[in-house]
């Protein structure tokens, strides 16, 4: 635009004010050829310029019309056209050069229709002087315009490509998709690089961004020409277009994009690379988009549900090794104990037998309880679900312990809603959860106590407190209270807890320790309600 302003508009409107102001003030000699020669300046500087030749026509054309005007005024014009060759040059130099060049031969034009003095000499040094503070300062005023665009150009490219690839970014690659559509269809392919996390883990985010640095460059040597894009952390697509939409166009994309895809898979196999592709065929960029992220999620998902699989059977084999464990260490004690009688029985020819054998007797219903227990907890039984109301399996286990928490010299108290409270159990599992709490309040209380049971409802949940004034527990034993085999008895096989805690989860409530401390404990049991 300034261009055309300066060369088409104010440079035609000069040459005809000097034109016409020579021929009015009678100082030139041949004012027709003043004319047409100021109309081969304009011509000449406006032709667009094809060589550097081109640039010593222009000074020609515009010394013979200065010198044919016998104007001054004519300097204007040489500085226009030194804004043209400033513009245009690359060296600073050689601009430099020009600009003597053109305004000595401003000046020597000058010296031959006007008077040479002191003053006319200075003159001329001054306009070549101003003619060199012109050219740098036009110069300077170019090179800042120039790292100006670069630094818009470079920023123009942040913004659309991803820092540490140098690929498209996702918002860029939208774009370029829809603007592929628009010329013909293409084929969507979305990579996933499973194990850049793993890398990331074992050998630090450097080796991460070289696994992405190096898959950039593959994709770029695999697939060409094609429009590639890091999607996201350790994802990448790429769009290629395809002939047509025929199937033979589309089976030959799908076979390039297979072969192209396991190149990559064979330079990078510690990737863990899965990809998904689709063809915008009938289909918009959208649609197309989502069809391949779909099919991209199911790969994950079955690839995270066989992850699971495995860690769940791991996670299996681990417990049945712990119960494994623990079993055959509570079983080992009775044992030695059986053994030990039967030998001193042997060694005094079982005279003595009736001596041992309680014991012995008492030590093989230690194994039996200790194996009935195991096996429940291993496999529970709710054959039995029905609708009951919560406090008549209070009220059983009250009528089942009662007599031996009186015995104890302990108190029992209870405190029931107004309204009944309903859930789907089976009872008699659930009294024996609540029995269990008994028991453990009792030998929780080395002294004279009290034992209390709360049923309220909250949040369509039906919550027992049992709380007793015992001596409270440690946080390491808060933490592993309901692991099996883990008791802080002298008696018992550590499992009528775990047993309890799975039998409440299994009907699809919770069993906590609300609060412990040494003024006593609390449990709670939280049952969802029957609505």
């Amino acid at each position: 635009m300034a261009n055309t302003i300066l060369f088409r508009i104010l440079l035609p409107i000069l040459l005809v004010i000097i034109s016409f102001s020579s021929i009015y003030l009678d100082r030139t000699s041949h004012p027709y050829l003043m004319i047409a020669v100021g109309a081969a300046v304009y011509v000449s500087i406006n032709t667009k310029q094809t060589t550097d030749k081109q640039i010593y026509l222009q000074i020609a054309m515009l010394v013979l019309f200065h010198w044919l005007s016998e104007l001054n005024w004519s300097l204007t014009m040489y500085l226009i056209l030194l804004i043209r060759q400033i513009t245009r040059s690359e060296n600073l130099p050689r601009a430099l050069l020009h600009a003597l060049l053109i305004m000595t031969l401003y000046s020597v034009v000058r010296f031959s229709y006007s008077v040479t003095n002191g003053y006319s000499v200075l003159v001329t040094l001054s306009d070549l002087a101003s003619a060199l503070v012109f050219v740098t300062l036009v110069w300077i005023i170019k090179s800042k315009e120039i790292e100006k665009k670069n630094l818009e150009q470079l920023n123009d490219e942040l913004l659309k490509k991803d820092v540490l690839t140098g690929l498209l970014n996702y918002h860029e690659f939208r774009r370029e998709l829809s603007k592929m559509k628009e010329r013909s269809e293409y084929g969507l392919i979305i990579m996933s690089c499973q194990d850049l996390r793993v890398i990331n883990f074992k050998h630090g985010y450097e080796q991460a961004n070289i696994s992405l640095k190096d898959i950039a460059v593959q994709l770029e040597r695999h697939f060409n020409p094609a429009v590639i894009a890091r999607y996201g952390g350790s994802e990448f697509a790429i769009a290629i277009a395809t002939d047509s939409d025929t199937d033979t166009g589309t089976a030959a994309a799908e076979e390039h994009i297979k072969e192209a895809v396991a190149g990559i898979i064979e330079q990078m196999p510690e990737l863990d690379i899965i990809y998904a592709y689709a063809f915008s065929n009938g289909y918009s960029t959208e649609e197309t988009v989502e069809n391949a992220e779909k099919l991209l999620f199911l790969q994950k998902k079955e690839i995270w549900m066989k992850r699971d699989e495995h860690f769940f059977r791991a996670d299996k084999l681990k417990v049945i090794g712990e119960l494994a464990a623990g079993m055959a260490h509570e079983i080992r004690n009775p044992l030695t104990t059986i053994k030990g009688f039967l030998q001193l029985a042997y060694q005094n020819d079982y005279k003595e037998f009736d001596r041992y054998h309680p014991m012995i007797m008492d030590e093989i219903t230690r194994v039996s309880e200790l194996t009935s227990e195991f096996l429940q907890f291993s496999k529970p039984n709710l054959s039995q679900m029905k609708t009951e109301a919560v406090q008549t399996c209070i009220e059983r286990a009250i009528s089942i312990m009662g007599t031996e928490i009186e015995r104890r010299g302990h108190r029992l108290s209870a405190e029931y809603p107004v309204a009944p409270l309903y859930v789907k159990i089976d009872k008699d599992k659930v009294v024996q959860v609540l029995v269990n709490l008994f028991k453990n309040s009792i030998d929780a209380m080395e002294d004279l106590g009290q034992i209390r049971v709360k049923l309220y409802e909250l949040d369509n949940h039906a919550c027992i407190e049992l709380s007793d004034t015992g001596t409270g527990m440690s946080d390491a034993t808060k933490e592993k209270l309901f692991e099996p085999f883990y008791t802080t008895k002298g008696q018992g096989t550590g499992l009528g807890l775990s047993i309890s805690h799975k039998i409440i989860q299994d009907h699809g409530g919770r069993m906590d320790v609300k609060e412990t401390s040494a003024q006593g404990t609390v449990f709670l049991i939280e049952l969802p309600l029957v609505l």
